[in-house]
């Protein structure tokens, strides 16, 4: 049996969740929705870092599809932190799941929800649709190519300018790099064409 791709599952971000938290004294309370207008569902979150209890607190409503019975969720997932090597400190969430008996504690920096509660994509076995990718396949490199040329046309809208002080911004940069792997895969591809 293949595993579930996270790509395909809800997920909350820790950086996304607490950006502007600062502004708001440490306290949040915040709704998440997934889809168009929430058609994929949504839940609340309040997200405390201020005291010495850091948390974000999920509460939803999940509807089971085969008995139409609803479920309430109310739960406190763990925030940690960490020192930066450059001063200031990073959080995490603490995955509070447990999996064949084991209390995971894995510090995560995004949850994700294959099951009835959010957890790391450790606990629900998840994997990414890149990893699952055949790199062998004939036309792989083609596919690649145009994968990465709608990359670099978004990253182009998002640049809004390339250089500053004389030397290429971080956009810039990444898109330099984007296109060097575009054309390498291009390459790749014109080799094996020319073999068949």
């Amino acid at each position: 049996m293949s595993k579930s791709e996270a790509d395909w599952c809800k997920k909350i971000e820790i950086w996304w969740l607490l950006r502007d938290i600062k502004e708001k004294g440490g306290y949040k309370y915040t709704t998440v929705s997934w889809g168009e207008n929430g058609s994929r569902g949504s839940i609340s979150i309040q997200v405390s870092i201020c005291n010495e209890e850091k948390y974000a607190r999920f509460i939803y409503t999940q509807t089971d599809n085969s008995t139409g019975e609803k479920k309430d969720f109310d739960y406190k997932v763990p925030i940690v932190e960490t020192p930066c090597h450059l001063g200031g400190n990073r959080y995490w969430f603490k995955c509070s799941l447990y999996k064949s008996g084991q209390y995971c504690g894995r510090r995560v920096g995004v949850l994700y929800k294959d099951g009835d509660w959010f957890g790391c994509r450790h606990c629900y076995d998840l994997t990414y649709s890149s990893r699952k990718v055949n790199k062998k396949y004939r036309y792989f490199p083609m596919f690649r190519v145009i994968e990465l040329d709608s990359q670099i046309d978004k990253a182009y809208a998002k640049a809004k300018r390339y250089t500053y002080r004389g030397k290429p911004t971080k956009k810039r940069r990444r898109i330099e790099k984007l296109n060097a792997e575009a054309m390498h895969y291009y390459q790749k591809f014109a080799q094996t064409k020319d073999k068949y």
